[in-house]
């Protein structure tokens, strides 16, 4: 009972079951922004209400970046991209935040011109001025945090395989 062999495992198989996980998680993925999307878009939902998905998003997002830092598949991952990209994925994060800064501003600003505006030239004053600030908060923020979080994630990928290859060296 205690002394079981252990299965083997046919690399093949097991690769394509993970690609095959792997495709599930980007459909749930898809499927989370899809249903946020549609709900926005067709009753108008407030945040609470999407909150289900937006915790999915986010934790399954954390975890993932989590796992393959400590793993220290991180790093080879960054490589990789790195080396059939033209653009690092170091830069690619930032230019994600900043684009996320300016949707989340763009947002703000015409919710605020339909919402609250009496006329015209009115709305077009607050989308200007609602626009400006959102960018001025949102963009730093979310471009900062993208950044911040590659360079933990390879940092800590980095540390992960050096321990790693000393480990190794050491049973030599």
């Amino acid at each position: 009972m205690f002394f079981r062999k252990k299965k083997a495992v046919d690399e093949r198989v097991q690769n394509i079951q993970n690609k095959i996980y792997k495709e599930l998680y980007m459909i749930i993925m898809a499927l989370a922004i899809l249903s946020i999307a549609i709900k926005f878009a067709t009753i108008e939902v407030s945040l609470q209400l999407v909150m289900t998905e937006w915790v999915i998003l986010l934790f399954s997002s954390l975890y993932y970046l989590q796992r393959s830092a400590y793993l220290g598949i991180y790093s080879a991952e960054v490589e990789m991209h790195d080396s059939r990209s033209k653009l690092k994925l170091r830069t690619k994060h930032i230019i994600i935040g900043i684009a996320i800064g300016f949707i989340i501003a763009g947002v703000f600003a015409t919710n605020s011109a339909v919402n609250y505006a009496d006329n015209r030239q009115e709305a077009i004053n607050y989308f200007f001025l609602v626009l400006g600030v959102s960018l001025f908060i949102y963009v730093p923020i979310f471009a900062g945090l993208t950044g911040l979080s590659y360079l933990a994630a390879k940092k800590k990928s980095d540390q992960m395989n050096e321990k790693e290859l000393e480990d190794q060296e050491g049973k030599w």
